[in-house]
């Protein structure tokens, strides 16, 4: 899978989906779904969002450690979008509060 490729689909919301699919990270996709879903944006949109979001505010300790992740991996470009989209993920806000 080359990034390239990827960043060139991002506006193809089936193709968005069949390479989130391809990642094979169930985890990953519910936080991106369940994100999307809170900021009102389709899912392609969101994750082409985090993508640019990543490219404009990386510093390079994040380009750094992308570059570690990519450079050991099977799959360069699926490794880094794996981790953009980690690093870009909003927390998850708990459903509830709990004070001790």
């Amino acid at each position: 899978m080359l990034l390239g490729s990827i960043i060139a689909n991002l506006s193809d919301e089936t193709s968005i989906l069949e390479t989130l699919a391809s990642l094979d990270d169930l985890v990953l996709m519910a936080r991106l779904r369940e994100a999307a879903a809170e900021a009102g944006e389709p899912l392609g949109c969101f994750v082409s969002a985090a993508i640019g979001s990543f490219v404009a505010r990386a510093d390079d300790t994040a380009w750094l450690s992308l570059m570690a992740v990519t450079s050991k991996a099977e799959d360069p470009g699926r490794a880094c979008l794996k981790y953009i989209l980690w690093t870009e993920i909003p927390a998850p806000t708990p459903s509830c509060s709990c004070h001790h």
